[in-house]
């Protein structure tokens, strides 16, 4: 069943550290004002609005090492962290950071001690709710101070990211707007999930 999901993917999600060896922690739920595609969007940019919209996280990431892989209806993008974050008492993102997206609506962020699962869910046209539950290395499980600054460090990320995609929700319905092309080097996993959609839409075969 796990090959028939995740395909050729499910052993790097294995080796990187994606399993049941961790402790769930909590759930947070947020409601956006967008359409659940444009969630899913600024998900698989290729990071390229990291250093523009999450300055604190970027300051923990190696964005020169950035990376997009694609598999049958997977996509990975990985990311070094920065000697500035790993060399810091307060280590949430560890060595590197994996965010695995699983067509059509579910993501796999994998860093440090920590994994988080994303679940994206369509409430209409221009309104989703996104689903997050927090996983922990068991080491770390009774460290309250621990997880507090890292699930805020979080919040801040997730009210980052909600700020963007209602703007490009409304931007999206703006008279003004016209599609464009997309960046070759940056948005390979946004493409791979749009073509798997209009496959799915359209009934024709997937073309990557």
């Amino acid at each position: 069943m796990e090959n028939d999901w995740l395909g050729s993917s499910s052993g790097l999600l294995s080796a990187n550290g994606v399993d049941t060896s961790l402790s769930y922690i909590c759930r947070r739920e947020y409601t956006l004002e967008c359409n659940w595609k444009v969630f899913c969007d600024n998900y698989l940019d290729g990071g390229y609005h990291v250093p523009y919209a999450h300055r604190n996280l970027a300051s923990g990431l190696d964005l020169d090492t950035y990376t997009s892989e694609m598999f049958e209806k997977v996509s990975i993008q990985r990311c070094a962290s920065s000697p500035t974050e790993t060399g810091s008492g307060f280590d949430r993102l560890g060595s590197k950071a994996f965010y695995a997206f699983i067509y059509p609506n579910f993501m796999i962020n994998r860093y440090g001690p920590w994994m988080d699962t994303n679940l994206v869910f369509p409430l209409g046209p221009r309104k989703c709710q996104v689903v997050f539950d927090y996983f922990l290395n068991k080491s770390f499980k009774d460290d309250k101070a621990f997880i507090e600054s890292s699930l805020k460090d979080s919040e801040d990320v997730q009210k980052e990211d909600i700020i963007l995609c209602e703007g490009v929700q409304r931007g999206l319905e703006s008279p003004a707007y016209k599609t464009g092309r997309y960046a070759p080097a940056l948005e390979k996993p946004m493409h791979h999930f749009h073509c798997l959609l209009h496959s799915n839409l359209t009934g024709q075969p997937f073309n990557s």
